[in-house]
């Protein structure tokens, strides 16, 4: 049983006094997800919640948290690639030579596993190799699919 006169979106607070944002409705619960620290869990349908303005929060509301929209919470939750750069490892790897691409997603996966979460590595592998096409650089694939990227003189 849902509380009545929940709404997705809605801000309340718990019983103790945790300020909660309504993301999705269910048959059984609900879930819900912190404004203090954005993380989400199922609450059951009969769980208390107070409207915002009763009462004082216990935690001070994240930023990030708040702004949070509702309907992406019923999405797939896909990690959050970092800042890095994957260029110049994938520059090295090239100019190193002597690896498959499977090799250099592998090596790729295994120097930087916090900047490859979240991408398509393959596809970044790629886009750097036209890119140094693009720029002039020669790409030599051997026999054995083994990729090298050389600087073209001028």
């Amino acid at each position: 049983m849902i509380a009545r006169g929940l709404r997705l979106g809605g801000r309340y607070l718990t019983l103790t006094g945790l300020p909660v944002q309504v993301a999705a409705l269910r048959d059984g619960g609900m879930l819900l997800r912190s404004l203090a620290s954005g993380n989400e869990f199922e609450a059951p349908g009969g769980y208390e919640l107070r409207p915002m303005g009763q009462g004082t929060a216990s935690l001070p509301l994240k930023a990030a948290a708040a702004g949070r929209e509702p309907d992406k919470a019923n999405g797939i939750a896909r990690p959050k690639a970092s800042n890095k750069p994957l260029a110049p490892l994938i520059d090295a790897l090239l100019l190193a030579g002597n690896m498959t691409m499977a090799g250099m997603v592998r090596e790729l996966r295994r120097k930087a596993s916090a900047a490859c979460r979240g991408r398509d590595v393959a596809a970044n592998v790629r886009a750097r190799l036209y890119w140094l096409r693009k720029r002039g650089c020669r790409v030599e694939i051997s026999d054995q699919a083994r990729m090298r990227a050389v600087a073209a003189l001028h």
